[in-house]
């Protein structure tokens, strides 16, 4: 029974060990499939409903999936380095998801806005798999490749400060992105696109641009900080916080107000989200402020107790020492009289009577 417990704790080592060394393989796999899913379909809107011609963004696709290759690799060989407390060559190195997001998104957003363009999808009546829901999906995938590419770049301990702040950075980027898919549903009806206003589309589409590039910045941020190693930097985290509410949610809503009530448009449920979230970076930068207020208020509480027990201390000094202003001047001179010393003889001189 003794040996049975023994090999069955072994073995358990034995899958433990192999899990940790093969941890971010699936998630890296994951998103390198998740890519070529996204590129192959929308290739396939662009090439069937437009012209043979598009598939030049193959080229375009091999590149983007090499550096998204290069940079799993790139963050893997960081981590294996980190564990083995190379910290000095470790911080030479950068991430660079952030440069692999930013190709997979540009690419992306350029057929994005000729599909949309052009109409690139069957007619109502045509029942093909390739329709306008399929190609939301499509667009949809890049909330889980930001995610899995997220995963192949740390290692942090669930329930730590480094993965406290990771998630600051980047819980929201899965939900603008599936804000942006949902802004895009106007274009998807023939009635409501005709009663779009002139250059409203643009504005739309430059919108959708946007949100899918920004997650860079977060990406940017943690490579930084090295996804949370150095101390991250409150500023830093409220300037993202800002540019979120500026890029993506403000404009979302004041679209989707416009929408609403200048066409008559069907109201989004987004549009809680877009307002629930400026509620929450307007608070947070009130609380920071008022953090900020308080702490140089006692600094300042500091200062002034530290100079009052200075002045204190000068106080004491003076009163210890003899006061000799108050001591009275005599006006006459003083003589000062030196006596000689009376001589004291010893011996009695003798007297010799001759």
């Amino acid at each position: 029974m003794a040996s049975l417990c023994f090999e069955m704790n072994r073995s358990n080592n034995a899958k433990v060990k192999l899990c940790s060394k093969i941890h971010h393989v699936p998630a890296a796999m994951m998103c390198v499939f998740l890519y070529i899913l996204q590129a192959s379909v929308l290739d396939y809107y662009l090439i069937n409903f437009i012209n043979i011609l598009y598939i030049y963004f193959l080229v375009a696709d091999l590149f983007v999936l090499h550096t998204l290759v290069v940079s799993i690799i790139f963050g893997r060989t960081k981590m294996v380095r980190q564990r083995s407390a190379e910290l000095a060559q470790t911080r030479m190195m950068v991430s660079l998801s952030w440069v692999s997001w930013l190709l997979i998104n540009i690419n992306t957003s350029a057929k994005i806005i000729i599909i949309i363009e052009y109409n690139a999808w069957p007619v109502e009546k045509d029942p093909s798999f390739f329709g306008p829901n399929v190609f939301k999906t499509a667009i949809a995938l890049s909330s889980c490749i930001f995610l899995f590419l997220l995963a192949t770049q740390h290692d942090a301990p669930l329930g730590s400060d480094r993965r406290t702040y990771i998630s600051d950075l980047t819980d929201t980027v899965v939900f603008d992105i599936l804000d942006t898919v949902d802004i895009l549903e106007v274009f998807f009806d023939k009635e409501d696109r005709a009663r779009l206003w002139k250059g409203l589309d643009k504005i739309i589409l430059a919108e959708a641009t946007l949100n899918l590039i920004l997650p860079a910045v977060p990406l940017i941020t943690l490579s930084r900080t090295h996804f949370g190693l150095d101390k991250p930097k409150r500023p830093m985290m409220h300037f993202h916080q800002f540019l979120v509410v500026l890029v993506v949610n403000l404009p979302n809503l004041l679209t989707r107000m416009l929408l609403w009530h200048g066409m008559s448009l069907d109201i989004s449920p987004f549009t809680l989200k877009n307002i629930i979230l400026i509620g929450i970076a307007m608070y947070e930068f009130y609380e920071h402020k008022k953090e900020k207020l308080e702490d140089s208020r006692l600094i300042s509480l500091e200062i002034g107790d530290r100079n009052y027990q200075q002045k204190n201390v000068k106080r004491r000094n003076l009163g210890s020492l003899p006061d000799q202003t108050t001591k009275p001047r005599s006006k006459v001179p003083e003589i000062s009289i030196e006596l000689e010393e009376p001589k004291i003889y010893t011996q009695v001189p003798r007297v010799s009577l001759v």
